[in-house]
């Protein structure tokens, strides 16, 4: 039984499909091939005129430009953003961060944060008095 070999099948189309256009450009006389390659080359610098950008469009202008626009917004952003004297607080700067920690941590036992703060309302009454005093000498 003969198979059927779709590669020799393509080959023999591929064969016939040459001979027969190089049979037509055999035929064709010197003027009408002159034209023919005139006019392929008058639609290839068509077609690579219509696909050029002009100079200020192009990629390879724009990409550093980008680059160095977003570099310089950087540097403003750090130059400005953070002024020289306005660093963030250490947590031994912040004040009173003991006194909110001891509110906080409230035992259950002893009620209310509230309630142990005033249960000494005479310490604070002398502690306000002390400090609107001024310095003693």
């Amino acid at each position: 039984m003969r198979e059927n070999d779709p590669s020799a099948s393509l080959r023999a189309l591929e064969l016939r499909s040459r001979r027969l256009f190089q049979e037509s450009v055999d035929g064709l006389d010197m003027r009408v091939r002159s034209r023919l390659t005139q006019a392929r080359s008058a639609a290839l610098d068509a077609a690579l005129a219509a696909s050029r950008r002009p100079w200020f469009l192009q990629t390879r202008v724009w990409t550093p430009a980008a680059g160095l626009s977003a570099a310089v917004l950087l540097a403003a952003a750090l130059w400005f953003g953070m002024p020289m004297g306005n660093h963030p607080m250490s947590a031994a700067d912040q004040p009173g961060l003991e006194d909110l920690d001891i509110v906080a941590s409230s035992d259950e036992a002893s009620g209310d944060a509230m309630e142990m703060l005033q249960n000494d309302l005479d310490f604070y009454d002398f502690a306000d008095k002390t400090a609107g005093s001024g310095p003693q000498a």
